[in-house]
């Protein structure tokens, strides 16, 4: 809800929803990968220029995520950076602090 309200206050319509369901993949993924830790704490940054808009999400896990190129249907492996590829002009990740950012431009 956040992230549809923010990229419209930016007018930035046509990207709602791609912006939508790209921060619920990632903030997913970072929840995901973040279990276990002692404090499981994620960011969220979304940054734009009013024609791209940048989505960052750090997790403390310094593990980098990989796409899983023959994920089957029932794997938990990578489908959603597949996802993330299909809908974005670019992703990637870095690492930052103890744990890492994933960042994807639409």
């Amino acid at each position: 809800m956040v992230t549809k309200q923010v990229v419209r206050e930016w007018e930035l319509p046509d990207l709602v929803e791609t912006a939508e369901l790209l921060v619920s993949e990632l903030v997913t993924n970072a929840i995901r990968a973040s279990q276990g830790l002692l404090e499981p704490t994620i960011r969220l940054w979304l940054v734009s220029d009013r024609s791209t808009l940048v989505i960052r999400v750090w997790d403390g896990d310094s593990e980098m995520p990989a796409v899983c190129q023959d994920a089957s249907l029932d794997s938990e492996c990578g489908r959603g950076l597949l996802l993330v590829e299909a809908l974005s002009k670019d992703w990637g990740a870095y690492r930052r602090g103890h744990g890492k950012v994933v960042w994807v431009l639409i």
